[in-house]
């Protein structure tokens, strides 16, 4: 969708209100996207761990649309074009909570989420459709496991936590995900440089680097062109991914403001605690050999973090904003630091060299 900003008028703009409005969010003049209406989405996209730039594209208008269904408003069942919302997560989240794995509570109803309620439904003596219809929510509605601190997904990462683990990167399958394209230009340094660019170039030192010692590597594109979120996730998963690396870098309205911070997948309710700690591990590389502020890591709902089945994490390198980083960020010389800072926290990883048990 054509991304919807400040000054943008219109029945688009109207809807966007309407929804936020429905979720607590107000703004001031319907139908035109001004300064109330931006603070409102940029609260909105906060809640809901996105990026928080107060403009509506493709993930923000997915959130919005997801965020009106409740449990229980409509039947959720597998079909081509995949339901998804606030309802499907609820969903997800009380099946796993007792003991039916759906995976991560991320609000799509897939193969997973169809196999739970067919177990659940079996258990609990209902037709066994796969659909979660009025009868088989009013069951789960009044069942609740309080004292159940983990929930069936969050054993599961657990568990793979604890499995044996490699002993190099060999064979390990990596998907790079090298943030925008000329189409999505993203950030931009004062000498005009695009953050696309940046993040391509240092996602293709990482892919050598970590081809050379035996990994498989795949990108989620090329130097000009890029897939939608959605598609990008999709493949990742088709790989059968060890771990996804996201590439991204910030920028701010002050000058100031510094340092490389990371996200993972996470709610109020759950986070991918494998997601976290590739996350933290490359942040803290990255930390460690260039010196930058820990801007720490962050839980997120973005869709490369949701809807990817393997863990994954994004990590945002510096701000293209700040002079003197930003500078530095346009370098080759620190792309290849940043490189070697990455590849050393995806060995970490994959290895468990930096694991610490609970």
């Amino acid at each position: 969708m054509k991304l919807i900003r400040l000054g943008a008028t219109g029945d688009d703009v109207t809807d966007i209100q309407r929804r936020l409005a429905a979720l607590g969010f107000r703004s001031a003049v319907p139908g035109v996207f001004d300064a109330s209406t931006k603070a409102a989405v940029r609260a909105f996209q906060q809640q809901r761990g996105l990026t928080t730039d107060g403009i509506v594209g493709d993930e923000t208008w997915d959130a919005l649309v997801a965020a009106s269904f409740r449990l229980g408003d409509r039947m959720l069942y597998l079909t081509r074009e995949v339901h998804s919302g606030d309802d499907v997560r609820e969903l997800q989240r009380r099946l796993n909570r007792l003991g039916f794995e759906c995976g991560h509570d991320d609000g799509t109803y897939g193969e997973l989420t169809a196999e739970a309620v067919r177990e659940f439904q079996l258990n609990a003596g209902l037709d066994v459709d796969g659909i979660a219809g009025p009868e088989t929510v009013d069951v789960l509605l009044r069942l609740h496991r309080a004292h159940q601190a983990s929930s069936a997904a969050v054993i599961g990462e657990r568990a793979a936590l604890r499995r044996p683990h490699r002993t190099s990167v060999t064979g390990a399958m990596i998907f790079l995900d090298p943030f925008g394209d000329t189409d999505r230009p993203g950030h931009a340094f004062a000498d005009s440089t695009r953050e696309h660019e940046l993040t391509w170039q240092i996602c293709a030192l990482l892919d050598g680097r970590l081809t050379a010692r035996g990994a498989h590597v795949r990108l989620s594109r090329g130097p000009h062109n890029t897939m939608s979120s959605e598609a990008r996730a999709a493949y990742a998963n088709a790989e059968q991914t060890d771990a996804v690396l996201s590439v991204q870098m910030n920028a701010a309205p002050s000058a100031a403001a510094k340092g490389a911070s990371a996200r993972f997948f996470g709610t109020d309710a759950q986070i991918s605690e494998r997601g976290q700690q590739l996350a933290n591990l490359c942040l803290d590389a990255v930390v460690a050999a260039t010196g930058t502020p820990h801007c720490r890591a962050h839980p997120s709902t973005t869709t490369m973090l949701r809807a990817t089945r393997a863990p994954a994490a994004v990590i945002e390198l510096g701000y293209l904003s700040h002079p003197e980083e930003g500078q530095k960020l346009t370098e080759p010389a620190y792309q290849r630091l940043l490189a070697d800072a990455l590849v050393a926290g995806l060995i970490a990883f994959l290895t468990r060299s930096a694991l610490i048990e609970a």
